[in-house]
């Protein structure tokens, strides 16, 4: 019985070793949908889409099961290894309650979390609460109308120099309109515009906090959905969101180290 049983633990060991190596992720994922119901034309011509389409997409293109798509925000976000906050696009973008801000915060506070938060305006909109500050993000402009154009074509920087995407919605749709303009604040600009904004072009921040908690933050006024499917795919960017969340991959590809490795502990649960 002994053997089995020490049989039995090599394999579930040897088991995740494997899903370690290949990337399959069995981390607790936890997408909200908070854009009151905002839909665009679909840059793969299927019609109106949510963004929240495109993420659970890319982030099952990734290998990552277990995402959870929910409309309301859990008080306890403690038990997710990663929280995608999809805010949507002005002027009908959702807001963050004061209730919501500290939820996030709280789950910020405890070691190794994850956060992505997409709106065109949420640097505008919480650029100076407690919340933003510690998105190692600044907001620097809020961007042009849509007629004028904003991103057109977004493209990554420095360590993520390389992947390019159009805009699909560039003179088409309103997640172009009035994308927030960000600046590195602790972070790291990871990807921006191609056409110059008025004081910044950069619109994705990646930060990796360690001080008295140790946390990721990835902030993007850019709409992932809303990018079309080239040469590099959105589960391509997806792929770098979820390496600097230690998820999968090389989580030191952004040029920072990794807030913990509370994401490999995931693969052993």
């Amino acid at each position: 019985m002994r053997r089995r049983f020490n049989a039995v633990r090599i394999w579930i060991f040897i088991s995740a070793l494997w899903l370690a190596a290949s990337g399959v992720a069995r981390a607790r994922v936890l997408v909200w949908d908070h854009d009151n119901g905002q839909t665009f034309d679909d840059p793969a011509g299927r019609g109106d889409v949510g963004t929240e389409r495109a993420v659970v997409e890319a982030l099952a293109a990734n290998g990552v099961a277990g995402v959870e798509v929910r409309y309301a925000l859990p008080y306890d976000l403690g038990g997710y290894d990663a929280v995608f906050a999809l805010c949507g696009f002005w002027p009908d973008d959702g807001r963050l309650s004061y209730t919501e801000q500290q939820i996030l915060s709280n789950y910020l506070a405890g070691d190794g979390a994850s956060l992505y938060v997409e709106g065109t305006d949420v640097a505008h909109r919480y650029g100076s609460s407690t919340l933003f500050e510690k998105f190692g993000a600044g907001f620097a402009d809020d961007g042009r109308t849509v007629e004028e154009g904003n991103v057109n074509v977004a493209e990554g920087i420095g360590p993520w120099a390389g992947i390019s995407f159009d805009y699909y919605s560039y003179r088409k749709d309103r997640p172009d309109a009035y994308v927030d303009e960000l600046t590195a604040a602790g972070g790291v600009a990871a990807v921006r515009s191609r056409r110059a904004g008025n004081r910044s072009n950069a619109r994705v921040i990646a930060y990796a906090a360690q001080g008295e908690s140790t946390y990721e933050v990835i902030v993007s006024s850019m709409i992932f959905g809303a990018l079309a499917d080239g040469k590099y795919k959105k589960k391509d960017l997806m792929a770098k969101y979820l390496a600097f969340f230690g998820i999968t991959g090389n989580n030191n590809d952004i040029g920072v180290a990794p807030a913990s490795l509370g994401r490999v502990r995931a693969l052993f649960r």
